[in-house]
């Protein structure tokens, strides 16, 4: 019987142990998550900022219509770069 109670007595201090573990490591994502996300808000922040002020600059010399095209085309041009580095990369056999 004595035997019985130290073995459950042991695995509910596993459970708890375990409890802590998990609690640390969600509380641990949802940080990381949380940075990441401002990371990404504060990102697209400064890229409209940037977009912004190259309208802007690039309205001084050309017709905003141009402007625009241009524009277009830096932003598209930068999408898929980003698109093409975020594609899974092939390992080549050694």
């Amino acid at each position: 019987m004595k035997g019985l109670t130290e073995c459950i007595i042991s695995f509910f201090d596993l459970l708890e142990a375990e409890g802590q573990l998990l609690r640390h490591n969600v509380l641990r994502t949802l940080r990381m998550a949380l940075l990441l996300a401002l990371g990404l808000l504060f990102g697209v922040a400064a890229v409209a900022f940037f977009v912004a002020a190259l309208y802007k600059a690039l309205s001084l010399v050309l017709h905003p219509a141009w402007v625009l095209c241009i524009i277009g085309l830096i932003c598209a041009g930068i999408a898929g770069g980003l698109l093409w580095m975020s594609l899974p990369k092939k390992k080549t056999a050694a």
